[in-house]
């Protein structure tokens, strides 16, 4: 799975089944939170999983806001000493927690891709956690991460709110392009925006012989009018190009008599099927080859 449609599909599960974590896929989540960054690289990160029923019912009792019912949790540890010696009070207090928090997310990422899932814990009573899992006082549990099956009706998703984003200075709101959402239909090539032009086109001609009993200054017209509008960005189709040379010169003219309209319009909408025909049936043939009327 890529890296950004995991990030898509990501969420925290608080309901998990009963079903065991295989020893493969937990191998696999530890290797990915092996995979995170550690400041200086220093190997400070000690990793803890924890799949026996009674520790994990004990780890529940002495951590409060561990309200999910997973089989297994992988506990994400800093060596404070080796911290400390590493990268002095700073890394020991905040450039672990950084990478600590870099693990949980590569855990988090993987486990989408394995189809397990995941929710983080924070507990600020790390005594009782030390205890519980035999941690030597200079090892501190930072983020408990709780694995497992999700139940196949788990809760909604929360939305997380727009980011607040600011460039080149705080308070400088920049509002980056929209870009289409992983696992949505790839960005339009080039060919596919004239494929996409086209089948836009082709709906407004039909839609306008269709009200042809609307006055023709609000009605037909209008909807040829924005027909050649929309062919400026298709000098590179030659069917289409025709189509707004053929547009442009007829249009005034016909507007006086509403049969000769209908009976352009009607020659217009023939040129166009021909085309969807021709563009959609059989082995694709260069536009520049045939144009809409075969020739």
């Amino acid at each position: 799975m890529d890296v950004l449609e995991s990030i898509r599909k990501r969420r925290f599960h608080r309901s998990f089944t009963s079903e065991p974590v295989d020893e493969e896929l937990l191998a696999r989540l530890v290797w990915a939170a092996g995979r995170a960054p550690m400041g200086g690289a220093e190997l400070v990160r000690r990793i803890l999983v924890v799949t026996d029923p009674d520790l994990m019912r004990t780890v529940r009792q002495v951590t409060p806001s561990f309200l999910a019912n997973s089989p297994a949790v992988i506990v994400i540890c800093t060596d404070l000493d080796r911290a400390e010696a590493s990268m002095g009070v700073q890394g020991r207090d905040t450039l672990s927690l950084v990478d600590a928090g870099a693990a949980a997310e590569n855990m988090a990422l993987a486990a989408v891709a394995l189809g397990l899932a995941t929710c983080f814990v924070r507990c600020a009573n790390d005594v009782a956690l030390q205890v519980v899992l035999d941690m030597p006082k200079n090892v501190r549990p930072d983020i408990l991460v709780a694995v497992g099956h999700p139940t196949p009706t788990p809760t909604p998703p929360m939305k997380n709110p727009p980011a607040v984003i600011y460039r080149n200075g705080f308070g400088k709101i920049w509002n980056p392009p929209t870009l289409p959402l992983p696992g949505a239909r790839p960005a339009a090539t080039a060919k596919t925006d004239v494929a996409e032009l086209f089948v836009n086109i082709l709906y407004l001609v039909a839609s306008a012989r269709d009200c042809i009993d609307e006055p023709l200054i609000y009605g037909p017209f209008r909807m040829i009018e924005g027909v050649s509008r929309m062919l400026e960005g298709a000098r590179g189709d030659v069917f289409l190009s025709q189509m707004k040379a053929e547009i442009d010169a007829q249009k005034y003219s016909v507007m006086g008599d509403r049969v000769s309209f209908a009976r352009w319009l009607d020659a217009l909408l023939r040129d166009f099927a021909a085309e969807a025909k021709r563009r959609n049936v059989g082995p694709a043939v260069p536009a520049a080859a045939v144009d809409g009327r075969g020739r």
